[in-house]
């Protein structure tokens, strides 16, 4: 559905989906250029567990795996960081999950009124100096 589209049949939630976040570093962070700085946050993977979290500071071009904090359970958050060493300028740090089931954030939103599912890549723009 689109934004505005109404008479849609809608379907209750019967799943989760995998979401990921950095919780370290403020989105507009300064960080020092060609330094290594630690980059860390949380993962869930749905109703499957997380498999994976990787890390892309090329608009999504090239990925690289995060390690992963102690796993839990499928339902629980997981734990992961990396470090990254960004060249001066602006950086967008994207963090995508893949679940047990080998389901992955998706680029862009599964749009809907309420929000439900919502688990995009999300970016966050940083400012190496």
């Amino acid at each position: 559905m689109t934004p505005g589209q109404a008479g849609v049949k809608m379907v209750p939630i019967n799943r989760m989906v995998p979401r990921s976040f950095a919780t370290n570093l403020k989105d507009g962070a300064a960080i020092k250029a060609g330094a290594a700085t630690a980059l860390r946050g949380i993962a869930f993977g749905g109703a499957s567990g997380v498999k994976s979290v990787d890390i892309s500071l090329d608009g999504g071009a090239t990925w690289r795996p995060a390690t992963l904090g102690s796993d839990e359970g499928k339902y629980s958050f997981r734990q992961w960081q990396t470090d990254i060493t960004p060249s001066a300028g602006p950086v967008t740090v994207m963090v995508r999950c893949t679940n047990s089931d080998g389901l992955a954030q998706p680029k862009t939103m599964n749009w809907n009124p309420s929000g439900f599912m919502h688990n995009a890549i999300e970016s966050l723009h940083l400012t190496a100096a």
